[in-house]
């Protein structure tokens, strides 16, 4: 079997939910079939929209997120990852946010080009692959609401996975104090300013710290600007780690009273399953995107039911149910190569 995949980078270097996504499948595919790749990353979206990336001799294309660039698949069986849907609404957000929009969002060009792609690629792909139910629900309500919907696709739950490094962890038993967060800030989805909003709360009854772990550029002067407008942070209990290594995150997550995912917009959110992984209590927003079946595995709640829960932590840490870790270790790579070779399997008869 001959597989091409298409996407940001392969070798994590963006740091990101997808890129883990890319980098995993494709050093776990390329033990089992014959693999190559196309990283398209480096090159700006209005370049890559003057060629095609076809397929040539492959058996199977797959696109770790729709839209990625112009395929032409040609005789090759395509499949496509949808993380989440935020590339049909991530851009009309972020114009909203800024009093000043960028040129490109006042003209809708990155939008347009990204929903022409995402569009496209669809209607020439014959799998597609969700990271979880409700990923595939919103798939399938939203193609119908473009009257795009092709019924004899075939839809998929290949869900992500959880590294080694924290599915070995014990779960600790000493002392927990300190909250973490992994992930970008820059992304405005991400909401560093509401978690920021809900840690000054915690700061008021509690000298616990929030560890940042962080692969976002600049994120030193990001976060110091964003710590200004709350007046019981500072750099003294919101710690920022920047780049952190998987083993030196997996380090510390265990002996965290407790994680913050504030996301509104996640699409699944791998620290999740790594934090429950560990043993560590996760704390939600109880309205926001992430998927059903993980966030009840989760404390979810408005923000002061999670600065509440917060408190309750820090004052008598506990770890996480033991039904939440087992759920979480049951997330590995391997099953997720597993599941889409079986998918790749299919397609080809």
């Amino acid at each position: 079997m001959k597989v091409l995949l298409v996407g940001h980078d392969f070798d994590f270097s963006a740091g990101d939910g997808i890129s883990r996504y890319s980098y995993e499948l494709y050093n776990g595919l390329r033990k089992l079939a014959d693999v190559r790749t196309i990283a398209t990353g480096k090159t700006p979206r209005p370049v890559r929209a003057f060629f095609n990336i076809k397929a040539r001799d492959a058996d199977i294309v797959h696109l770790m997120y729709p839209d990625v660039a112009n395929i032409d698949k040609g005789k090759a069986k395509m499949a496509i990852m949808w993380h989440d849907m935020r590339l049909f609404t991530k851009y009309d957000e972020e114009r909203q946010a800024r009093s000043k929009p960028k040129l490109s969002e006042r003209f809708n060009v990155a939008s347009s080009m990204i929903r022409r792609w995402a569009l496209s690629n669809y209607s020439s792909s014959d799998a597609n692959l969700c990271n979880s139910t409700q990923t595939l629900a919103e798939l399938k309500a939203h193609m119908r609401s473009e009257k795009a919907y092709k019924r004899g696709k075939r839809y998929a739950v290949t869900p992500l996975g959880v590294n080694p490094e924290f599915l070995r962890n014990r779960v600790w038993n000493g002392d927990r104090k300190d909250f973490a967060y992994v992930g970008s800030i820059h992304l405005k989805h991400k909401n560093l300013t509401g978690l920021l909003e809900v840690f000054n709360r915690i700061a008021e009854s509690s000298d616990s710290k929030l560890h940042i772990f962080t692969p976002s550029q600049g994120a030193a002067e990001q976060l110091g600007i964003a710590i200004r407008y709350f007046r019981r942070l500072s750099s003294r209990n919101v710690v920022l780690h920047r780049m952190s290594t998987t083993t030196e995150i997996s380090g510390y997550l265990p002996q965290m009273a407790g994680y913050l995912q504030l996301t509104k917009h996640e699409g699944f959110g791998i620290p999740i399953l790594e934090a429950l992984a560990s043993g560590t209590n996760v704390l939600t927003l109880k309205g926001s995107s992430i998927p059903d079946e993980v966030k009840k595995y989760t404390f979810a709640g408005t923000e002061a039911e999670v600065v509440k829960k917060a408190l309750e932590l820090a004052k008598d840490p506990t770890p996480a149910p033991p039904r939440a870790i087992s759920y979480a270790r049951s997330f590995t790579w391997e099953r997720t190569v597993r599941e889409t070779l079986r998918v790749y399997e299919k397609l080809l008869g």
